[in-house]
This record gives C-alpha cells, structure tokens and sequence, in this order.
C-alpha cells in the first residue's frame, strides 16, 4: 500500500502465506497484538539501520508473534545478531533482471563467493503478482 504508515492483509510472500498480518512502513499500529504476524517492510529496516534502533522490533518478539522483515544489501550485514537469529528474511534483490523470460523448467543461480552459489528451479518459485496483493487493507 504505497504511502501508507501501515496496513493489514494475508502475507503473500514467503513461509508464512497466508497468515493474518500487520505491515509497518513508518509507526507500528496499537492493535498490532491482534495480528499472529508483523512485517517490517524495507523502508521500516533502512530507517532501523540508519538510527540504530531495534527496541520496538525486539519488543515485539517477546510477544512471541511472527515478525518478518526485509533486508537488502544496504542493510543484511547491520541488522543485529539478536535480531536476525529470531525473524523470518525476505532478502530482495532488485535489478532489472529478465528472469521472466526463463521458462519454469530453468534454473536461478545466485554466486554466494568463489564456486560456491543457491539454486533453485523458476518453477519451483513462488510467483507474486499485483492481484496477489488485492486483500491488503487500510484498517481492522
């Protein structure tokens, strides 16, 4: 929901489809103990980074409800350890790649150092759309 502090839906991406969430871009909204789920969208993360502030984030895990954020490369390797040992990644790697264009049986490789990467088959991917995001919400 672009522009928006926060907003509720199903999370469509990942391991946790499909469960009630609460997305934070800006402010973490008071009913956020009503939602099993938090997510902590990239701009939420950029600004941890930048002020070095991780309360609110470790708060919530000791709630014990599922918090999810994002990560980039700008801000994977300033994410604190009690941090990122006990959320869910969604790491996203934005370059115009022309991955659509490989066919379901193709595979994606990422190098991760020297004759050393993570592959997987497209097909074996999660494929996200706009219409996959059509039940996000404004409010409860």
């Amino acid at each position: 929901m672009k522009g928006k502090s926060n907003w509720y839906g199903r999370e469509c991406e990942g391991r946790y489809s499909d469960i009630d969430t609460v997305f934070v871009r800006i402010d973490i909204p008071d009913n956020f103990k009503d939602y099993p789920h938090i997510y902590f969208t990239i701009e939420y993360i950029r600004e941890a980074v930048k002020r070095n502030s991780w309360d609110s984030i470790l708060a919530i895990l000791e709630t014990r409800q599922i918090v999810t954020i994002e990560a980039d490369a700008g801000t994977i390797e300033q994410i604190p350890l009690g941090v990122f040992n006990r959320v869910h990644i969604i790491y996203r790697i934005v370059d115009p790649l022309a991955i659509h264009h490989l066919k379901k049986t193709d595979t994606i490789s990422i190098d991760t150092g020297r004759y050393a990467s993570i592959q997987s088959m497209k097909g074996c991917m999660q494929h996200i759309t706009p219409d996959d995001y059509k039940y996000d919400r404004n409010e409860q």
